[in-house]
């Protein structure tokens, strides 16, 4: 658990990424309603960045935690959470990655601890979209990264395969069209849409799912 020091806060490394705070849409196929999520990056007083993803109906709520130390592009995370509450259910994933031991444990509702070796950049899911945007903010267009869930390290492969413009909150907004290599045969695709007039944010994200596809898209952005 973090706590208040009694000193003053430690220095952060230099973030690539500029702190917010993003309000998106979520909405997912068989859903008939939209819910809105909230998307934060700010320092932590022990040096630490923390992302995190809220969204909260009367349904209930979904969270998902990540803090890390920037290592040039690389979010090198030390842990990731996840939890929802919803139908009087609740789910819970905790991901705490030991650089120094090399060593990953989750922990899962129901579950037990699960160990797995990590590499010295090994980042989380949710990170993922902080180092495509730095990655993509120093010209690459082909982007590998190892990122470490909840049962394993994998290593993810992204790449530009295309520019679009997206209608944000009445704005025609160029994007360049980011999308995860999981083979032709793959019935998962993930695609994340980047705008570079903005430091390249997160403007829109669709996952397809074989029970249908789920996006994340900006609600309003700053400037023309």
């Amino acid at each position: 658990m973090l706590t208040l020091a009694l000193v003053a806060p430690a220095s952060h490394a230099a973030s690539p990424v500029a702190p917010f705070s993003l309000d998106y849409s979520l909405k997912s196929e068989g859903i008939p309603f939209t819910v809105t999520a909230t998307r934060t990056l700010k320092p932590m007083q022990d040096g630490l960045w923390k992302m995190e993803v809220q969204a909260k109906n009367w349904l209930g709520e979904i969270r998902e935690t990540t803090l890390f130390d920037w290592q040039q592009c690389i979010p090198e995370s030390t842990f990731y959470g996840y939890y929802r509450r919803g139908l009087g259910r609740v789910k819970e994933a905790k991901l705490h990655l030991d650089r120094e031991a090399g060593v990953a444990a989750s922990e899962r509702t129901d579950k037990p601890t699960r160990n797995y070796p990590i590499t010295d950049q090994a980042t989380d899911e949710l990170s993922v979209s902080l180092a495509l945007q730095c990655s993509l903010q120093a010209g690459q267009r082909d982007i590998k990264l190892q990122v470490a869930d909840e049962r394993s390290m994998e290593a993810h492969r992204y790449r530009v395969v295309g520019e679009e413009h997206l209608n944000i909150d009445g704005k025609q907004v160029e994007t360049v069209k980011v999308q995860r290599q999981r083979g032709t045969n793959s019935k998962r695709q993930t695609y994340m849409w980047f705008a570079p007039q903005h430091d390249y944010l997160l403007v829109q994200l669709l996952q397809e799912n074989s029970d249908g596809d789920h996006v994340m898209k900006l609600q309003s952005i700053e400037g023309d």
